[in-house]
């Protein structure tokens, strides 16, 4: 979890950066777009603002040359030409000079083709002042006749240039802000188009981020789903077969769960083995510390591709990769967990193999103690036979299941005979011993599927589901010879015991009639000679009387084939 958090704090990390370094993109492109265009704009307004100045002020010098000339040439007044002329050498061509020396320095970074025409309009100027001012007059003499038609012709050609002058100023004026407006199209589809690759990569990197995420979640999530199903296991093999379910889904691996049985001091499958393992064969004689893993506590790796040093006997000849971990429980190793595949497993595989062990190993522990203290709750420990509460709630669960499939099953109740007299005689520990060579015997003759508990005292129950009447009858015989046969060292004496047969659904349909008529043969037993099978009936259904019941008269009707009497 603790890595999981970590990725995606990288991952919200590298979201915020990039939204930072695209948020500053944005904001350098957009403010290098309006410096650009300022500075352009600034730039087509100087010149222009300049341009039409200058050209303007050159336009009125030079009409006002052209009128003083005119106003000259038709005068007839010495002393009015003698002003204007002044007016003309003195004041306005020197200022039309610098008018045309000022527009010449503006435009002195102009083109070929500009510079050209800025002289044309130079040499033009110069025609037209020596119209004015002869070569060779002085500026203070008054010219007694101007050359008219050559003069209108010189200023018109001259106003008609700085027309055109002032035409392609405005004309360059129109194509700088057609250029400043296309830079401001250009800023604004720069802006919308880093937007849009910004939206777009964020939608990338959500989805990879998303995706990412969902990957790395999808453990987590299986490791709380596992967990979580865990703590609703009842039985350590429920536990076993969720466990090899859980990590075979998340790691596409073979996983046999293996479980230390110290009592018989071998190491055994808990889950199923395919047929075709080499398991089968190394764990049929396999210790606990076979298995290195359970042997070191440590997790055990095999490849056979590079035998380990000490190889283990147990995984050892599985093909491919081995990984098994210990289930460790307070120090203490319980079984171990192998799993075997192809290719070897990931650091995050072999992390949540770890981790699936660590949350089982004290769920196994938990049920394997719940199991045992029930066990010891239900068994008694003299005999090592289930105790009465066992006895009790077997013989529902067996009619139950008797009635379901329709099958049929009895009842034995049997009590050893004169076994006060043992332990009065011969102490308790006599008859202590002989109790557990009763519980023995049963062992020896009854099948798997039978079952057989200490009911209280010297009385213990035998339930043999799927056996009728008959079968029961020859089993119960069985039990009784090989009672009879048990032998106490040191002692004169036998033990024996009398047995009562009831049968389900042929003399009772539920638990407590069917032990009330068990018990009813039992005592009827008893009262025949004792050491002897009786079999009960359903014609009188009622309890024995209080007191001593081998001193009054039977009170069912019984028969006892195959009995003997001692």
């Amino acid at each position: 979890m603790r890595s999981l958090s970590g990725r995606i704090n990288v991952g919200v990390l590298v979201v915020c950066l990039f939204f930072g370094v695209t948020a500053a993109a944005i904001g350098a492109a957009g403010i290098i777009g309006v410096r650009s265009a300022t500075a352009i704009g600034a730039t087509i307004a100087g010149d222009e603002l300049t341009t039409a100045t200058l050209t303007a002020r050159l336009g009125r010098r030079l009409d006002s040359a052209y009128s003083t000339s005119q106003a000259l040439m038709l005068s007839a007044d010495p002393a009015r030409r003698a002003e204007l002329a002044s007016t003309l050498y003195q004041r306005l061509i020197p200022a039309v000079d610098a008018g045309l020396a000022d527009v010449a320095r503006l435009h002195a970074d102009d083109s070929a083709a500009e510079l050209a025409d800025l002289t044309r309009l130079e040499n033009q100027w110069a025609a037209a002042r020596s119209l004015l001012n002869p070569v060779g007059a002085a500026l203070t003499t008054v010219p007694d006749q101007l050359p008219v038609t050559q003069l209108n012709a010189a200023f018109e050609a001259l106003g008609s240039h700085i027309d055109e002058l002032i035409a392609r100023e405005d004309a360059d004026a129109d194509a700088r802000q057609a250029e400043l407006s296309l830079t401001g199209t250009r800023i604004a589809w720069g802006i919308v188009l880093t937007v849009a690759l910004a939206g777009l990569a964020t939608g990338v990197l959500g989805w990879a981020g998303s995706r990412r995420i969902r990957r790395l979640a999808e453990p987590a999530q299986d490791q709380i789903e596992f967990a979580d199903t865990l703590q609703w296991a009842e039985t350590e093999d429920e536990a076993h077969a969720l466990l090899k379910r859980h990590l075979e889904r998340t790691l596409a691996g073979g996983v046999t769960v293996l479980n230390r049985n110290n009592s018989a001091d071998r190491l055994e499958a808990a889950t199923p083995v395919p047929p075709d393992s080499p398991l089968l064969t190394s764990l049929q004689h396999a210790e606990p510390r076979s298995c290195l893993a359970v042997r070191s506590g440590r997790t055990h790796e095999e490849d056979d591709h590079r035998p380990a040093l000490l190889s283990c006997p147990v995984c050892g000849p599985c093909p491919g990769r081995s990984t098994c971990i210990p289930l460790t429980v307070g120090g203490a190793v319980i079984g171990s967990v192998l799993m075997n595949r192809m290719s070897r497993c990931s650091p995050l595989e072999q992390q949540r193999l770890v981790d699936s062990v660590g949350q089982a190993a004290p769920v196994l522990a938990n049920l394997r103690n719940l199991a045992i203290a029930e066990l010891r709750a239900a068994t008694d420990s003299l005999t090592g036979l289930p105790n009465k509460r066992a006895v009790g709630d077997t013989l529902k669960r067996m009619l139950a299941q008797a009635s379901r499939t329709l099958t049929p099953l009895c009842l034995l109740m049997l009590d050893l005979d004169h076994f006060k007299d043992i332990n009065d005689r011969f102490g308790h520990p006599v008859g202590d011993q002989a109790l557990a060579n009763v519980g023995t015997a049963l062992r020896s003759v009854l099948r798997d599927s039978d079952f057989a508990g200490r009911n209280g005292g010297e009385e213990f129950a035998v339930m043999l589901p799927g056996t009728d009447l008959a079968g029961a009858v020859i089993t119960a015989e069985k039990i009784r010879t090989a009672i009879a046969g048990i032998v106490l060292p040191g002692l004169d004496i036998g033990v024996t015991a009398s047995v009562g047969v009831a049968a389900y659904p042929d003399h009772a349909t539920s638990p407590e009639q069917l032990e009330r008529l068990a018990d009813s043969a039992l005592y009827l037993a008893k009262r025949s000679g004792r050491n002897r099978i009786e079999i009960a009936t359903a014609d009188d259904p009622t309890t024995p009387p209080s007191g001593d019941p081998f001193e009054s008269s039977p009170r069912l009707a019984l028969t006892a084939p195959n009995s003997t009497t001692e």
